[in-house]
């Protein structure tokens, strides 16, 4: 039977994520080589060498690594050299053969250099070698088109070892990969990691980059700092031994926490770990590190795909084989407490330091989220004690909302009872779901006052002066209250406005209510019909807003509010400076019927609904001649007037309240709210 090495090639399975496995193995190649020449540990340590070399294109085919990081010109080939025992007869004969046996003891298949050719377009080889005293040197291309091409070797001797040039790196690949010598390295470190922590040791590996001056060794990168720490581990799971190696990385060598399963002693799949307290922020005395488990096995061997990138194990054992069979799901359970164990101290420290961040969070800045987070335990919402606000809050609002989830789930099985279950364990449950009910409707409750806290520091700041010497423009202050152009039907229920800083009452309408609409837009309202008022709001001078009232459907009362920015000093007598007299205006309007609904007709029972007026100003010197003007009466804290305009065409109650009195008043009526939740003092 014939081989084919192009069709052999195309059906090599190797993802673009795994464009670097051809170069690992290379170096694999070349570790197994040195063995095999200097066969001792100490001459292996001592006289081993590595060599890999990073060929890059032009300037012209730079690639932006992102923001902060300078230019890498492209990859086009890799060139591993070593001083191993070269291409003698024993492995000509051996890579000659697409599948050979002769290091199925050291869990090679011959696979390797077929994953060269699917990621590159050629491999050249050069070797020298000693034979019966002699030595002699091989040199030939390998490609998927021709196949083994001896070329012409020099008859000069070389120094005993090959080099093999990975040429024509695929650009599919080469832009999915790894891009930097030092990014390299590590990923280099991580697939050698078994020969790195060998008793036998490791030969002298280096990194040679155009782009970079200085060769990296990895040797000294593991000798000063990329590993501090590792313990060997063992378990049997289902009658089968598994070994894991745990590691602390050093230098950011993995952006993640991860287990990896290894085959052959590389490294065949990667998955992240996760448990309290192994987070990003994990650290010891040495400083912050990334855990990596190593985990090795026949059982894994013996399951591994051909190209070495995958494991044929499955996610959990079902069926038959469901008590014989080792799962992915099996190993992580096993794993875990031997994690625990090997991260004992440093995983306590990190979970106290991210019960007290997720505390102080909530405290200061979230403590709509206090009645939620107090029964939360560690295990079930660990938190990195490094984690940003933002995110912090996204992960609590997500939180909040799973357990609404269950709750809505919880709540439609409880509307299911089944009958036949025991009356007291019904009763039970019910009272578990309402306690957890109770729990969420605390949290929205606080929510809301939190959302009154932040409302009244935007009003402290629009009210500061601006760095131009001027005060917010009376849009700015109106936007904060209710936004503009608005309608209830465009808000949502209680955050859609603002109106509480004005008066308590203002916050629970129902109704309609309306912000810079003309008179015009107001639906028509029937008194005494059962229908429930609209509220109108008025597009003129100013942007007023009025709104309506019921009590049971049998009482409407209209309100008008109206704004002046800080420190408006514009005098005059009229409507377009007066805001009093411009909010009277506007009563004696719907009063007098002049006023139209969209409907066509007046507003029923005008002249007879009760009304109420507020103007939000500063108390200038003008301000309170007005006041005075129409009979208002000053309050004991200066803040505001107030008084009742009995005029047949008003009937108003009034009243001006300051800017400052505004904040102080909103601030003194929510204190005790903001106080109970623990939110800090307000300036």
């Amino acid at each position: 039977m014939k081989s084919n090495l192009k069709g052999r090639v195309k059906n090599v399975t190797l993802s673009k994520s795994k464009g670097l496995m051809p170069l690992l193995e290379a170096v694999v190649n070349s570790i197994e080589a040195i063995e095999d020449r200097f066969q001792s540990e100490s001459k292996i340590r001592e006289s081993g060498r590595i060599v890999v070399g990073i060929r890059r294109q032009g300037d012209l085919q730079r690639l932006e690594l992102g923001s902060g990081c300078p230019p890498e010109r492209s990859i086009i080939s890799f060139e591993v050299t070593d001083n191993g025992i070269g291409f003698n007869e024993c492995n000509w004969t051996s890579f000659q053969e697409l599948d050979f046996t002769r290091k199925e003891g050291r869990g090679c298949r011959g696979v390797a250099r077929l994953t060269w050719l699917k990621a590159f377009e050629k491999v050249r080889i050069k070797s020298w070698y000693e034979e019966e005293g002699i030595t002699k040197a091989r040199w030939f291309d390998f490609t998927a088109e021709n196949e083994v091409q001896p070329t012409d070797a020099p008859k000069s001797e070389g120094e005993i070892g090959s080099s093999v040039v990975l040429d024509g790196f695929r650009t599919r690949y080469a832009r999915s990969v790894e891009k930097t010598a030092d990014s390299i390295a590590l990923r280099l470190m991580e697939h050698l990691l078994w020969y790195f922590v060998r008793t036998a040791g490791v030969p002298q590996i280096e990194i040679h980059d155009e782009d970079t001056e200085d060769p990296l060794c990895l040797n000294d990168m593991f000798n000063t700092g990329l590993l501090k720490d590792w313990k060997e581990d063992s378990v049997e799971i289902k009658g089968v031994n598994f070994n894991i190696t745990h590691v602390k990385l050093r230098r950011n060598a993995t952006p993640k926490n991860s287990i990896a399963y290894c085959a052959a002693r590389r490294l065949v799949k990667k998955e992240t770990v996760e448990m309290p307290g192994l987070t990003s922020s994990i650290s010891d005395s040495s400083g912050p590190y990334r855990y990596a488990g190593y985990v090795e096995s026949n059982y894994i061997d013996e399951r591994v795909n051909q190209e070495r990138t995958d494991i044929d194990i499955d996610e959990k054992s079902t069926g038959l084989f469901a008590d014989s069979e080792v799962s992915l799901s099996d190993l992580r359970s096993s794993f875990k407490p031997l994690i625990q164990s090997y991260l004992r101290d440093d995983l306590e420290k990190n979970v106290s330091a991210g019960r007290e961040r997720l505390d102080t969070y909530v405290r200061v800045a979230a403590p709509q989220y206090l009645p939620i987070v107090k029964n939360l335990h560690s295990d079930d919402f660990p938190v990195d004690p490094g984690i940003s606000d933002a995110s912090l809050g996204r992960l609590l609002h997500e939180k909040k909302y799973e357990i609404e989830q269950g709750l809505l789930e919880k709540g439609e099985k409880l509307l299911q009872p089944d009958l036949s279950e025991d009356y007291d364990d019904y009763s039970e449950r019910v009272g578990s779901y309402l306690a957890e009910l109770e729990q969420v409707k605390q949290s929205d409750l606080a929510s809301y006052v939190a959302h009154r806290r932040v409302v009244i520091d935007l009003l402290r700041k629009a009210m500061e002066i601006q760095s131009d010497g001027k005060y917010a423009r009376e849009k700015v202050l109106h936007s904060l209250l209710m936004p503009m152009g608005h309608t209830s039907k465009d808000l949502e229920c209680l955050r859609g406005s603002n109106l509480w800083l004005i008066d308590e009452r203002l916050a629970f309408h129902q109704y309609y209510l309306g912000s810079d609409k003309p008179f015009s837009s107001m639906p028509a309202t029937r008194a005494g019909s059962g229908e429930r008022p609209d509220l109108i709001a008025i597009n003129k001078y100013e942007n007023p807003h009025i709104f309506s009232e019921t009590d049971n459907g049998h009482q409407t009362a209209i309100t008008i509010i109206e704004f002046k920015r800080p420190m408006n000093n514009r005098s005059g007598s009229g409507e377009e400076t007066d805001p009093i007299a411009q909010a009277y205006g506007y009563l004696r309007k719907i009063r007098s019927g002049s006023v139209l609904c969209s409907t066509g007709r007046h507003v029923s029972n005008a002249e007879n609904l009760p009304a109420h007026v507020y103007i939000v100003a500063d108390l200038t010197p003008l301000m309170k001649e007005r006041c005075d003007n129409v009979g208002l009466r000053m309050t004991p804290d200066g803040m505001s007037y107030f008084g009742y305009n009995a005029s047949p065409s008003i009937r108003a109650y009034t009243e001006v309240i300051d800017f400052q009195g505004l904040l102080s008043h909103a601030t003194e009526r929510n204190a005790a709210f903001f106080h109970q939740l623990g939110m800090p003092t307000v300036n």
